[in-house]
């Protein structure tokens, strides 16, 4: 636990404060969100806070709320007025009581559990009848992911070590890191949320974060991109809008 906490505190994600610093997979999650009004929402990795907050404006939440396994990032969250709680997710309950929010979001986040069935187990306890559930993740199974491996490549999404870029044509933001546990498919995170009673409302498609790079070849990459990301199942990253759906688990 305290390697896990040291780790996170190192490589924590600063969130953007601002509207125009979002980047277009974070838009898409903002304009779900102000589809509706909420009166209280989670943000699960909330990191900073930043994002939260934007969450919180964009359905006029009463309220928000967040866990985080970063100290450090649970005081940044308090300090922007988020209620934080560090937790490791993996193995702890969330501590709230049953049907408490309205919404849920996780932002890349399930990729990166090492028991992602007691995450999905926990949203859907504390997640009110109907509420909504947003998840994004990497898609294994992405254009470039298949393109990547016939070539010999390394997937994107996954890493060998936690140092170095091992086996990839080029090094793709943090995903270097290498702590990505569980990788998904389309397919596979759909059936998985359906185990744990999540109706799926809408999938959308989401772009690459990649290099601020203007050589010609990360140009047609970015049009390629955005043309792919209008095609979940081969988009490099996946929005799952979702509601709880009340009756037994398959």
């Amino acid at each position: 636990m305290k390697a896990k906490i040291r780790y996170a505190d190192t490589f924590m994600d600063t969130t953007p404060r601002r509207i125009e610093e979002c980047d277009a997979r974070q838009l898409e999650v903002l304009k779900i969100f102000s589809r509706y009004k909420f009166n209280r929402i989670l943000d699960v990795g909330c990191a900073d806070g930043n994002f939260s907050i934007l969450l919180k404006e964009a359905c006029n939440a009463k309220e928000v709320y967040g866990i985080e396994i970063s100290e450090k990032g649970v005081k940044l969250a308090r300090n922007n007025g988020v209620k934080a709680f560090q937790l490791d997710i993996d193995d702890r309950d969330f501590p709230f009581e049953d049907n408490y929010f309205d919404a849920i979001f996780a932002g890349e986040i399930i990729e990166h559990l090492y028991n992602p069935d007691h995450f999905l187990e926990e949203c859907y306890r504390v997640l009110h009848s109907e509420g909504i559930f947003v998840l994004t993740t990497r898609n294994l199974a992405s254009l470039y992911n298949r393109i990547a491996l016939l070539l010999g490549f390394q997937p994107f999404p996954t890493s060998v070590s936690l140092r170095f870029n091992v086996g990839r044509p080029f090094e793709v933001s943090d995903e270097i890191l290498g702590d990505h546990i569980r990788v998904f498919t389309y397919r596979a995170i759909l059936q998985l949320l359906s185990f744990y009673n999540f109706k799926i409302v809408e999938v959308k498609g989401a772009p690459s974060v990649l290099p601020k790079n203007k050589k010609w070849y990360f140009i047609v990459i970015r049009l390629i991109d955005k043309i792919l990301s209008r095609i979940p199942s081969l988009s490099q990253g996946i929005i799952i809008i979702s509601r709880k759906h009340v009756g037994d688990v398959k």
